[in-house]
């Protein structure tokens, strides 16, 4: 009888400490989102020690903050490499300026809106001056080869597709950095190159960069993060535009953009109406 007491005690004892570790036990690990960013895009995305900076860089850190249940780990790599792991599921979320283009949207799980970009025409101080895309094409304005990769391929594609009769002369090319891209209108060896007024603020203090200046705007562009197509990615794009959506109402996104692009996006005229106008 005394063993079987001594026995019972030591089971009881056993599910008690079972129970309690059960109890105390860590919660569920956080599902890993593999993040890739194109190299060479300040002040949007910089690679530093402590991960990606910049704009998006700091804005992920936020949203990896706000969704724990999720952890995001970055990968910067050549932005047709972003492509090509996103497309085969290497990768689960592409971060860069993407804006609108159809055979994206329909090829990826697309976000909400995630930051608005200012789009200007960079010249030389003393070469050709255009105030809009019409114009660099009535102009006969030789333009740098943007890469086809290149959300701003898209939209100068698109461009000559809407003005068959004004066509700028659109030449794609792979992947290129846009210090070395504006190098080459700095140099003469192009008239004209069409970036976001941010990425031209990035290299003004550069030694090409000081024989550059910018135009008036020129159109606002909404960008959004890319996913991979799958079930799980599925739930995270709508988690995402959750916290996506809050950090736009209370001020998160404008708060980045005055201190990361040179200039209040959201503030500029036509912002309420361009801004996640392809979600």
């Amino acid at each position: 009888m005394k063993l079987c007491r001594l026995i019972n005690r030591v089971a009881l004892t056993g599910l008690t400490i079972l129970g309690l570790s059960t109890i105390a036990g860590p919660a569920s690990a956080a599902t890993t989102v593999r993040v890739a960013a194109p190299n060479g895009n300040s002040p949007y995305i910089i690679n530093t020690d402590h991960g990606a900076g910049g704009y998006y860089g700091e804005l992920l850190k936020k949203i990896d903050q706000d969704l724990p249940q999720y952890k995001f780990k970055t990968t910067f790599t050549s932005q047709n490499a972003v492509f090509a792991g996103l497309q085969s599921g290497k990768y689960d979320v592409a971060m860069s300026n993407f804006w609108y283009n159809k055979e994206r949207f329909n090829n990826y799980y697309h976000t909400r809106a995630n930051g608005l970009d200012d789009l200007r025409l960079v010249e030389r101080k003393n070469g050709k001056k255009a105030n809009s895309l019409a114009e660099v094409a009535k102009k006969k304005f030789t333009v740098v080869p943007v890469s086809t990769s290149d959300a701003r391929y898209s939209l100068l594609a698109n461009y000559n597709q809407q003005h068959p009769n004004n066509k700028i002369n659109l030449k794609g090319i792979g992947d290129q950095t846009t210090g070395d891209a504006l190098k080459q209108v700095a140099s003469g060896k192009y008239d004209v190159a069409v970036y976001p007024y941010a990425a031209y603020k990035s290299v003004q203090t550069t030694a090409a960069g000081k024989n550059l200046t910018a135009s008036k705007s020129i159109g606002l562009q909404s960008s959004y993060f890319l996913l991979h197509k799958s079930a799980s990615n599925k739930k995270l794009t709508k988690a995402m535009n959750k916290e996506l959506q809050k950090l736009h109402d209370d001020g998160y996104m404008e708060k980045l953009t005055k201190k990361y692009l040179y200039e209040n996006t959201f503030k500029l005229p036509g912002a309420q109406k361009a801004f996640n106008a392809h979600n």
